[in-house]
């Protein structure tokens, strides 16, 4: 039997949810799922603001489609630029030709909206991609670095002020960022920490305004005020020059860096389809995740528009909306999958879309986090949620997304967010202050690591049986630096045991014991042999384990 396509077009949140949520109900079936993106990597958007402030590196937020997607040969791949759809020929245009689908889900997600602000788009900067951030990571170096090194004083203050408009998640996760950056690009630019300056610029008379429990949100204000933020209230921009942000009183904000988070809307080809579109150019969808009119295009994520009966106030239009958050585009992944299932196969049932929200949490900076826990799995906390503010909101937002790599990815992605977020981060931009971090040089540990090695090689020999074998086996590990972190753990457990059993109580024991606790820090990557064999392991099991990593992806051509 032929095979039919699905087509997934986009591969953000929503995307990557559908079609590998898709591909595990149609496993065994002629149907096959096929994901379209521009891009052959997934972004983890929501960490857009920490690239784009140098806390994390860019590869940090990309997630190779290949590695998500190799367990699951039922999803195809095609790298490639969304051109048209033909709703009556079922046809889905693209830039490596036309795909014909049985069922089509959008999941092209949004883009900032600049409600038609002039100047926006010539001299500001957005936050909405993966460009981007890495544009406006390169432009905050250059610009400071201009600043320090200008002798005008108009033109000084002009680079040497960065200005946020709108003080919604992006936006203030944004500025707590640069709060944080700032000490960093002062350093760098014998500049005094305080003479770079961080506005954020908002239309409204309150900020974080998309957090009902309005004591977080003060407490967050307090924390930015704080650290230096000059928040600019009742103040929406008019227009933007090329050094400077007019505000509707007519005051002139000096600034070359404008970087604008204040709306969200629909890609503007949306409105090239036929469908029924809704506030922010989003489609319409009916209580099945179908655009609204419908019977096989399905929309999801940012670019759906869904007005949820339990969550929506009488008089009042704006409310009951679905959020465009990650887990308002899952709720509608996992409304659209089974119904798609039912459609082509006829098990299982129709859903209805019902939102699963387990909270959130607003980052300001890598050290203090607001947020509110709804819920774990099923269990509601109250009808309000549990208010979280600093370490417990920072530890909670990290607990969502981990949750999130769990529901996508792999152990592998696990491991490398913990490592990026917590032991590899620069200058101190860990929930911890940077004492998690191994950013330190580990040349100093080398003599620390020969000692300890040629002890345990002494310990080995003088111990009988398995655990002189042990000793000495991880002794000339650690010597050599081959497989260091590893070796030390064990090291260090076996010390413990030996300890707790008795066996030595000598003071070197105890030493040799914690000593090869400290050597877990990437001891073995100073002349060491980890220098060369760690990233060949890393590279060539990482091959082997989930196929080799391309730009550009199609499948469909194979």
């Amino acid at each position: 039997m032929a095979t039919k396509n699905i087509v997934v077009v986009g591969a953000g949140y929503s995307g990557v949810f559908t079609a590998r949520k898709l591909a595990k109900r149609l496993k065994g079936t002629d149907y096959q799922i096929v994901l379209v993106d521009r891009h052959s990597f997934f972004t983890y958007m929501t960490e857009l603001h920490e690239v784009a402030t140098k806390r994390v590196e860019p590869k940090h937020i990309q997630l190779d489609l290949r590695t998500l997607f190799v367990r699951q040969p039922n999803v195809k791949i095609v790298t490639a630029n969304l051109q048209g759809v033909d709703k009556d020929a079922k046809i889905v245009k693209t830039s490596e030709g036309d795909i014909a689908y049985e069922k089509l889900v959008l999941a092209t997600g949004g883009t900032t909206n600049t409600f038609g602000t002039p100047g926006v788009e010539e001299y500001g900067f957005t936050l909405w991609s993966f460009e981007e951030a890495v544009k406006l990571r390169a432009h905050i170096e250059k610009v400071i670095r201009e600043g320090a090194m200008e002798l005008d004083p108009a033109k000084r203050e002009a680079k040497l002020r960065i200005a946020v408009v709108g003080s919604g998640f992006t936006g203030v996760e944004l500025a707590g960022e640069l709060i944080e950056q700032r000490r960093e690009l002062a350093e760098a630019n014998n500049l005094d920490e305080s003479e770079i300056k961080i506005d954020v610029i908002e239309a409204a008379p309150t900020i974080l305004n998309m957090l009902a429990n309005r004591k977080l949100a003060d407490k967050g204000e307090q924390y930015m005020i704080n650290h230096g933020i000059n928040l600019r209230k009742s103040a929406g921009v008019v227009e933007v020059k090329e050094s400077a942000a007019v505000l509707k009183d007519g005051t002139e904000v000096p600034t070359e860096t404008l970087v604008w988070t204040a709306g969200v809307k629909a890609k503007e080809q949306g409105s090239l389809w036929g469908l029924e579109q809704g506030p922010a150019g989003r489609f319409m969808a009916d209580d099945y995740s179908r655009a609204k009119g419908e019977e096989d295009i399905y929309v999801v994520g940012d670019v759906a528009a869904y007005q949820e009966p339990a969550r929506t106030v009488a008089d009042n239009p704006r409310s009951g909306w679905t959020p465009q958050t990650v887990e308002g585009g899952e709720s509608a992944a996992n409304t659209a999958v089974p119904n798609i299932v039912y459609d082509l196969t006829g098990k299982g049932s129709r859903k209805a879309f019902k939102g699963h929200y387990q909270g959130y949490a607003v980052s300001i900076g890598a050290h203090y986090t607001v947020g509110i826990a709804e819920q774990f799995g099923s269990m509601k906390f109250g009808k309000n949620g549990i208010p979280l503010t600093g370490f417990f909101a920072n530890m909670f937002k990290h607990v969502i997304n981990l949750y999130f790599f769990t529901q996508i990815t792999s152990g592998y992605h696990i491991f490398h967010y913990m490592m990026d977020e917590f032991f590899r981060t620069p200058n101190g931009r860990t929930p911890f202050f940077g004492w998690t971090s191994r950013m330190g040089n580990v040349l100093w540990s080398l003599p620390l690591r020969i000692v300890v090695g040629i002890l345990w090689i002494q310990a080995g020999a003088a111990l009988n049986g398995g655990v002189g074998v042990l000793a000495s086996l991880v002794g000339w590990l650690i010597t050599f630096g081959l497989f260091t972190s590893l070796a030390s753990f064990v090291a260090f457990v076996t010390g413990l045991v030996m300890l707790i059993a008795g066996q030595s109580v000598a003071g070197s024991a105890i030493l040799m014991t914690f000593a090869s606790l400290a050597l877990m820090n990437g001891a073995g990557r100073t002349v060491g042999l980890d220098y060369w064999v760690v990233p060949f392991l890393e590279k060539s099991l990482g091959r082997s384990l989930y196929g080799k990593h391309e730009s550009r992806y199609n499948d469909l051509k194979k």
